[in-house]
C-alpha cells in the first residue's frame, strides 16, 4: 500500500535533518545548550558587587558614615581607599574599579554649620547598567545621611520627631514597581532571549526546506499535484523540535532558574509552540522564493539578527526613529514578545493577549497558503520549462 504523499515529505526531511550535521546541529544541539547558557549566565539575577573606590579627604565621624553606608550596600564592595582623584581615575582606567566615591574636606565641619557640601560620586558611564546602578544606590545613600543630619538638628533644636520629620520630608510617596519588581535580569533576559534563539534557528533551518534539492520528476510532480502535502509533510519534524524546545525552555529553564511565572505554564507552551512553527514557515517561504539557500540564509539573517534590538525590550520602539519602527514592526519576535511577555511576567491568559496572539495566528497561517501557491505556481514554471526545452 502506498504511503500518503505527506508521510513520504515527512520521512524526507527528517531523514535531510538526521543526515546533515549543521542543520541537526542549529535545529537539535544548539537550543537547549544557549538556553541553559544564558540561564547561567544571569542566574544571579542582579548585578550586585560593583567595585568602587573611596577617596576620603575629611576623614571625619560623618565621612566613616557614608564610607560604611556604601560598604554595607549589597551593590557595592570597596576595593582600594585613593588619596587622589588622578589616582582613582587611573583605577578606573584600568578596569579596578566601576565607581569613584569622592568626599571633599571640611565635610563633616560644613554639614554642621548648615552649609551645602559636594561629594562626588564617578561612575563608569561605559557600562550602562552598572552606571545607574551606582547613579540609583548613591543618591539613596546620600539622601538617607542627608534626612538623618536635619532629623537630628532639628530634634536638637527641641522639635518632636513628627515635627522634624515633616520639615525634612514634607512629600511622601510611595513607589512600587509591578512586575520585575526586584528588576531580576534573569527575570527580563533569559526567557527573551530564549525564544530568540527558538526564532532564529528554526527561521534558519525552514530556509533551506525547499531549496536544497534540484527540481527533478519526482518533486516536481510532488509540488505540481500536491502542494499541500509537500508544505505539511515536511514541516512536521520542525513541529516536533518546536514542541521540545518550548518544553525544554518553559518546562525546565523556567522552574530550575526560579524564572517568574505569573501566568499559565499550558498557555506560555502553546503560544511558544506556535511561535517556533511561525518562524520555521517564514524561513520555509524564503526557501520558495529563493533557489540558493546561501541567499536564502542571508535574507533570513537580515530579519532574525536585529530582532531581539528591534524587539522593544532593551529600547523602546516609540523612541526609535520612525524607518526603525516599521522594521521593527515587520519583525514577528516584535509582536511575539509583548504577548510572551505577558503571560509569564503579568500573569495574562491567552485568551486575554488579542493583537499579539492573532498576528501569530495570522503569521502561521498565511504562510501557509503563500507556501502553497508558491510550490504550485514553481512546478508549473518548471514544467513548462522542461516542456519547451524537450
Amino acid at each position: 500500500m502506498k504511503k500518503p504523499e505527506f508521510i513520504n515529505e515527512m520521512i524526507k526531511e527528517s531523514k535531510r535533518i538526521v543526515d546533515t550535521r549543521s542543520l541537526m546541529f542549529i535545529t537539535v544541539v544548539v537550543p537547549p545548550i544557549l538556553f541553559f547558557l544564558f540561564a547561567f549566565l544571569y542566574q544571579s539575577a542582579l548585578v550586585r558587587q560593583i567595585p568602587i573606590s573611596i577617596i576620603d579627604q575629611d576623614n571625619s565621624a560623618i565621612s566613616r558614615t557614608v564610607i560604611s553606608s556604601f560598604g554595607a550596600s549589597p551593590s557595592f564592595t570597596i576595593k582600594n581607599y585613593y588619596t587622589s582623584l588622578e589616582e582613582a581615575k587611573e583605577g578606573m582606567l584600568s578596569g579596578e574599579v566601576d565607581g569613584i566615591v569622592f568626599i571633599p574636606k571640611n565635610f563633616e565641619r560644613d554639614m554642621k554649620k548648615g552649609r551645602q557640601v559636594h561629594p562626588v560620586v564617578f561612575a563608569n558611564g561605559i557600562n550602562v547598567i552598572k552606571s545607574n546602578y551606582i547613579m540609583s544606590d548613591a543618591t539613596k545613600i546620600f539622601k538617607m545621611i542627608s534626612g538623618g543630619a536635619l532629623l537630628k538638628k532639628f530634634r536638637s533644636a527641641g522639635m518632636t520627631e513628627t515635627q522634624a520629620m515633616e520639615i525634612v520630608s514634607p512629600i511622601r510617596y510611595d513607589f512600587q514597581t509591578l512586575y520585575n519588581s526586584n528588576y531580576s535580569y534573569s527575570d527580563f533576559l533569559v526567557p527573551a532571549l530564549g525564544v530568540f534563539v527558538i526564532f532564529m534557528s528554526l527561521s534558519l533551518a525552514g530556509a533551506t526546506v525547499f531549496n536544497h534539492e534540484k527540481m527533478d520528476a519526482g518533486v516536481l510532480t510532488s509540488q505540481l499535484i500536491f502542494p499541500a502535502s509537500a508544505v505539511f509533510g515536511r514541516i512536521i519534524p520542525y513541529i516536533l523540535i518546536s514542541a521540545a524546545d518550548a518544553m525544554v525552555l518553559i518546562g525546565l529553564i523556567f522552574p530550575i532558574f526560579g524564572i517568574t511565572m505569573r501566568g499559565s505554564s499550558f498557555d506560555l507552551f502553546i503560544y511558544t509552540f506556535i511561535f517556533g512553527v511561525t518562524s520555521v514557515l517564514l524561513g520555509m517561504v524564503i526557501s520558495a522564493v529563493f533557489k540558493n539557500v546561501m541567499m536564502a540564509t542571508q535574507v533570513i539573517l537580515f530579519f532574525t539578527t536585529p530582532a531581539f534590538v528591534f524587539s522593544g525590550l532593551t529600547y523602546p520602539i516609540w523612541a526609535m526613529p520612525g524607518t526603525h519602527q516599521i522594521f521593527a514592526n515587520m519583525i514577528p519576535y516584535t509582536h511575539f514578545l509583548d504577548g510572551f511577555i505577558r503571560i509569564y511576567l503579568m500573569g495574562e491568559s491567552l485568551g486575554e493577549l488579542g493583537a499579539p496572539l492573532n498576528l501569530l495566528i495570522g503569521g502561521t497561517l498565511i504562510p501557509v497558503g503563500i507556501l502553497i501557491l508558491l510550490l504550485k505556481f514553481k512546478a508549473i514554471l518548471q514544467k513548462h520549462k522542461v516542456g519547451a526545452t524537450a
